[in-house]
């Protein structure tokens, strides 16, 4: 199906090239990189599919339900999204990939929307959003990563967190069951998260340590779980991307603990440590503690839901 008036031709997802694609993924090396491979996606949205406009630029979109509920949005854990331009071939301004949506909007796709994605920069001045979009400034904190000099720019707060406890065991891991269940236990619930989501996140565990661009770090005592995190490798960055911390290990400082050891290894050196951001006061000094510095960026939504679904999803 094409949208006449941008040239927006819609994709489903027989027709996507995995090797064009993660080829594009690949060239585009920055932190939407580590989202947007099709293994990524076809994990987080069965069913996922892509605009592809007139000059070749992909996007991709989850359609879900049917009739009157049917409706077209962001991927779950999906934190970074953007377009993926031929290979050589620039990417778009965040204002025309917007207008570009809006058209397709009213041809390519059917249903309603909640359509954002990401851009690396501040957001534009009011006058230029387009009708119906939101430019919503973002901050994250990055931090270059060198074992050599991991802790010069420690808090005084996050070097007395760090000292050395006997009986603490580090590691790679592959047991993401364990860190699941803590992970239900602490954070599922605060989070809102349904049991949908939780089967998807399992599935998308399994696909990204199964593969070379994530790992999950964990902190143990004994055989239990303390603490662990998802690292996805993302261009340059290393994104820390799900994390989970159990109750002892609030008390101890175990993710304080955890992210020190792996800012000291070696196999890191060189990349940015990207902590996603928050706007909470408290993890942003945690972020902040380590040195890391923030880091605008901007996310762009359009939602033209139906009220009652408005009413019954999460966004």
């Amino acid at each position: 199906m094409t949208d006449g008036t941008m040239g927006a031709q819609w994709l489903i997802r027989a027709r996507i090239d995995d090797a064009d694609w993660n080829a594009r993924v690949a060239a585009l090396g920055g932190g939407s990189a580590g989202y947007m491979h099709t293994a990524y996606l076809d994990a987080v949205a069965p069913g996922w599919g892509a605009l592809h406009f007139a000059d070749g630029c992909l996007f991709p979109i989850w359609p879900r339900g049917w009739g009157p509920l049917r409706q077209c949005r962001q991927p779950w854990f999906v934190q970074h999204l953007s377009t993926l331009p031929p290979i050589g071939q620039n990417q778009s301004p965040a204002t025309e990939l917007a207008e570009r949506l809006t058209q397709a909007m009213r041809g390519a796709l059917k249903g309603a929307c909640l359509l954002e994605f990401q851009v690396d920069e501040p957001p534009p001045s009011a006058n230029q959003i387009p009708a119906g979009w939101q430019a919503i400034a973002r901050t994250t904190f990055r931090l270059p990563m060198d074992p050599e000099t991991a802790r010069a720019g420690y808090s005084a707060h996050h070097r007395r967190l760090i000292r050395v406890v006997d009986g603490l065991h580090y590691a790679k891991s592959s047991d993401y069951e364990s860190f699941l269940r803590v992970f239900a236990s602490q954070v599922a619930r605060k989070a809102g998260l349904s049991a949908q989501q939780m089967r998807t996140l399992k599935r998308l565990l399994k696909v990204l340590l199964d593969g070379q661009n994530a790992a999950l770090w964990t902190l143990k005592r004994d055989e239990e779980l303390l603490c662990g995190c998802v690292l996805l490798r993302s261009g340059p960055r290393l994104v820390y991307q799900i994390a989970v911390n159990s109750r002892e290990s609030m008390q101890m400082g175990g993710m304080h603990r955890l992210v020190d050891h792996i800012l000291h290894m070696p196999e890191y050196k060189g990349l940015i440590f990207d902590f996603e951001g928050s706007d909470l006061p408290g993890l942003q000094r945690f972020y902040s503690g380590f040195g890391a510095r923030p880091h605008m960026y901007t996310r762009w939504a359009f939602d033209e839901r139906h009220p009652i679904l408005r009413r019954l999803q999460r966004i």
